[in-house]
């Protein structure tokens, strides 16, 4: 089979593989988009994780590892049922559309037992996607609706993640959130939180076409950080009190430190993004103690499959998607960094 390998730290290569062996408890499916996300080029450069910082509780970060052998990038897919192994308990059918989480927990762990899953100790190495084929225990595979399409289908790991991001940042109704950055999690945060009730949403995003998107999918106003007074237009959009919730969602530091200043009394701030390893922020902490605000960070999506499986049939993704066949990944990732398509996604 065809599958978009990393050959070396920033090299990625389309080659020529064997195909996955189903186990007895996996279920082989015949993938039919992959998504490019936002940490995909770090996995492919080598530089997800860090250590931990001097005098900090916990030892280093646990990154999910990928299968031993040939390592596949991508853990965005849909695709279809082709085989299914012997042991596999549920009622899955040959030719059934499904989508994959990548990330397999023992739950038996300290963290697993204590409702803490993402930091799982014993997690399975994660099954790349970028393939035409991959297989996965039985535990990580959702049915999709018959009527969804697949390329929409590709979605629900990332919608996963905008689901609890919209969990932790506890959007009530008749809120004001303010979303930075209108990449793939920025939209699909703004529309989680629309559903969730957020009544004003500001989008900050320097591209175009982005905040367009963002218009279409319920913001209420956009702004360009780059030409634009986002702190004036804030101001003015909250009558001087800031937002009840802000969301940052570009793993820019500087973004990270803005909504402190942007924020309601006893507002929630949520950082979506993935950040550098090696970067500190000043945070004023006063201010922040006077305004007695909340500040929260996501790590990857607990318990969030089955409600972004229940909301992704209602939610606009067409629009983001740009399709690029396999055998063009290098040219998808160039294109990528430019940041001028939405969500990239490989056809096998």
């Amino acid at each position: 089979m065809k599958a978009a390998v990393i050959k070396a730290p920033g090299v990625l290569e389309v080659q020529d593989i064997p195909e996955p062996v189903c186990e007895p408890d996996e279920i082989k499916v015949k993938i039919a988009y992959a998504g490019i996300c936002g940490s995909d080029p770090k996995i492919l450069e080598g530089t997800v994780g860090a250590a931990f910082p001097p005098g900090a509780i916990g030892g280093p970060l646990a990154v999910t590892p990928m299968r031993p052998g040939v390592k596949i990038l991508g853990h965005e897919a849909s695709g279809a049922v082709v085989e299914i192994g012997k042991d596999v308990k549920g009622n899955f059918k040959i030719g059934q559309h499904v989508a994959m989480n990548f990330r397999k927990t023992c739950g038996g762990c300290y963290y697993c037992q204590n409702k803490m899953e993402h930091f799982c100790e014993r997690v399975t190495p994660f099954v790349g996607v970028m393939a035409d084929y991959g297989s996965f225990k039985e535990s990580l595979v959702y049915k999709l609706p018959d009527d969804l399409p697949l390329d929409v289908g590709a979605f629900l790991e990332p919608l996963s993640i905008a689901v609890h991001a919209v969990d932790i940042a506890k959007v009530k109704t008749g809120d004001s959130v303010i979303i930075t950055g209108g990449g793939p999690i920025g939209l699909l945060i703004l529309q989680v939180a629309i559903k969730a009730g957020a009544a004003k949403v500001l989008v900050s995003e320097p591209v175009a076409e982005k905040r367009a998107l963002a218009k279409r999918f319920g913001a209420d106003v956009t702004v360009d950080p780059m030409t634009e007074d986002l702190l004036a237009i804030a101001n003015k959009f909250t009558d001087g009190r800031g937002f009840n919730v802000c969301i940052e969602a570009t793993g820019i530091t500087a973004l990270a430190r803005q909504l402190v200043m942007l924020s309601e009394r006893c507002g929630n701030i949520v950082w979506a993004g993935v950040y550098p390893g090696n970067k500190d922020i000043e945070l004023p902490i006063f201010y922040m103690y006077s305004k007695e605000l909340s500040v929260h960070s996501v790590k990857l999506a607990p318990y969030s499959f089955p409600r972004a499986l229940e909301i992704l049939p209602k939610l606009d993704l067409k629009p983001m998607i740009t399709v690029f066949p396999l055998a063009d990944a290098v040219k998808a990732f160039e294109a990528h960094k430019k940041a001028k398509d939405i969500k990239i996604m490989l056809q096998p």
